[in-house]
């Protein structure tokens, strides 16, 4: 579940005569509720939901005081960056992938991939959600062939900058796919990212996984 300021946290559930039961962690969201709240669960890909909570008066909740998990350190600004040269900079080492897995999540909507030159890339054409900076999905092919089954920090930086951010990278081992989370948000913000930019992540370098990311405006 992650909250529109992009509190994130794991819900536990079960199915029940054909219903799915919320669990474990449940009662740490349910604990900001109120009686006649209206919750909106919107389907983002895989198991993640983005939550948007109106409240009586029919009004988005003010989500600033819902903080129920550690969240990655920043600098005065919110955003999480470290400097590096270009001397740092590497082309990749590609390996076989060791997934075994079929590919139940892949990728939806406007993300693409585009595997060529002398660096691998893929594309993201943004959506509301990945503009807004929550979340977004690896293509699965772009992942299984380049990243494995990678979970942890990744860097990215946009074209021509030396500003480094860290993006937290996690991979469903149940439904094949590679997911970015915490981290992207204060780039989104930064580069004002919104709706329909294409975004291309050009591999860098693998140890650590860094990206060069060329942003092209909507309608340039």
């Amino acid at each position: 579940m992650t909250l529109p300021n992009g509190v994130q946290k794991e819900i536990f559930w079960i199915k029940r005569d054909g219903d799915v039961w919320f669990q474990k962690n449940w009662e740490k969201m349910a604990k900001f509720l109120k009686f006649g709240y209206v919750v909106f669960f919107k389907y983002v890909g895989g198991s993640c939901f983005q939550l948007e909570i109106l409240g009586l008066n029919s009004l988005e909740i003010d989500y600033s005081n819902i903080k129920f998990i550690d969240q990655v350190e920043t600098n005065d600004n919110g955003a999480e960056f470290v400097e590096v040269s270009d001397d740092d900079i590497e082309m990749p080492k590609t390996k076989k992938s060791k997934r075994t897995r079929k590919g139940k999540g892949k990728g939806k909507g406007k993300i693409s991939s585009n595997v060529g030159g002398m660096n691998p890339c893929f594309e993201l054409t943004l959506t509301k959600t990945t503009a807004k900076g929550y979340l977004f999905r690896i293509p699965c092919k772009f992942s299984r062939r380049y990243m494995g089954d990678f979970e942890g920090i990744a860097r990215i930086r946009s074209f021509g900058e030396k500003r480094i951010w860290k993006v937290t990278v996690k991979y469903d081992h149940e439904l094949d796919y590679t997911l970015v989370n915490r981290g992207w948000k204060p780039f989104a913000e930064e580069y004002n990212l919104q709706t329909g930019d294409v975004c291309k992540f050009e591999m860098t370098r693998s140890g650590p996984i860094s990206f060069t990311i060329t942003i092209n405006r909507v309608g340039e």
